[in-house]
């Protein structure tokens, strides 16, 4: 069953308002339109012209908007061996159907796995470590909010010596801290650091290497589609990491987020609504 994609229209509305600090009324002010129609579309209510006048106002792009508010296409990819994802429930006052990623990846010469945070919980992730014949060497973080190291007491259990990295600017207790630029391997499998904070104080991606596919873990940096949320003084920060290292890397590369499916630069360059620069004459999103 595909995973859904985790924001939907008005979720990129609120994100974008709250990092500019604009309320109802000042988007209201600035968009020409009444506060009653901002309200409706922060409430989804989905009105093609407001949404239009809204965009320019939040940064956003108009046509990646109005694509999502009317049904886009999670990105059919083929997934390279070597590499899993676990989707598991983790539900919270006032997002009840919440969902958190993890991410296995391996060699599949050596065995050599590494764990990419640890979701809600780790059953199935260890199950197929076992099952599989891999030798699970590590746990990588991306960033420390709970529903991403939730389980990591089991998981680290399960790797000898408890080996784990973490952000130098978000630390894990008893991890290895990363920088950026620097560079993780095990057997056959390369791993690099890049800083792609501000949803988070010192939020990480980890770009991938020895795969048939280049693979970017990039926690809640970026979504399908969305991006996470940032406060006023992150928020354009969070733009700029965004851009200048995940959505530089080759258009093939796939990336797994912390939340919501598994998408590729090229996607999130034609249909992400944060990015309007990136956007190509013909980068329309195609409806369900």
């Amino acid at each position: 069953m595909p995973i859904p994609i985790e924001d939907n229209f008005e979720d990129v509305l609120m994100k974008a308002s709250t990092g500019l600090g604009l309320g109802k009324c000042g988007l209201a002010e600035q968009s020409g339109l009444s506060v009653e129609a901002v309200a409706s579309l922060l409430k989804a209510g989905f009105h093609e012209a407001h949404l239009r006048a809204v965009a320019p106002v939040l940064g956003l792009d108009a046509g990646a908007l109005v694509a999502m508010a009317q049904g886009c296409k999670v990105p059919e990819l083929v997934q390279p061996d070597g590499l899993k994802g676990y989707h598991t429930p983790f539900p919270i006052a006032g997002y009840p159907g919440m969902t958190v990623n993890a991410y296995l990846v391996w060699d599949l010469e050596t065995k050599v796995a590494v764990a990419f945070d640890t979701g809600a919980n780790a059953e199935q992730l260890l199950a197929d470590v076992q099952t599989g014949g891999l030798d699970l060497r590590a746990l990588v973080i991306t960033h420390t909010h709970h529903d991403h190291i939730a389980a990591a007491p089991a998981l680290l259990q399960a790797i000898d010596g408890g080996v784990a990295f973490a952000p130098r600017f978000e630390p894990f207790d008893g991890a290895d801290l990363l920088e950026h630029g620097d560079r993780i391997e095990f057997d056959g499998l390369f791993i690099h650091a890049r800083q792609t904070n501000g949803h988070s104080p010192g939020g990480m991606s980890y770009v991938i290497e020895g795969l048939d596919r280049k693979v970017a873990i990039v926690g809640d940096s970026l979504f399908c589609l969305s991006q996470g949320g940032a406060r006023r003084d992150d928020y354009a920060l969070a733009l700029q990491n965004n851009r200048q290292q995940i959505l530089s890397l080759p258009e093939t590369t796939i990336l797994c987020p912390g939340h919501g499916p598994m998408t590729t630069v090229a996607h999130e360059k034609a249909h992400n609504p944060f990015f309007p620069e990136l956007k190509k004459p013909d980068g329309c999103c195609q409806k369900q």
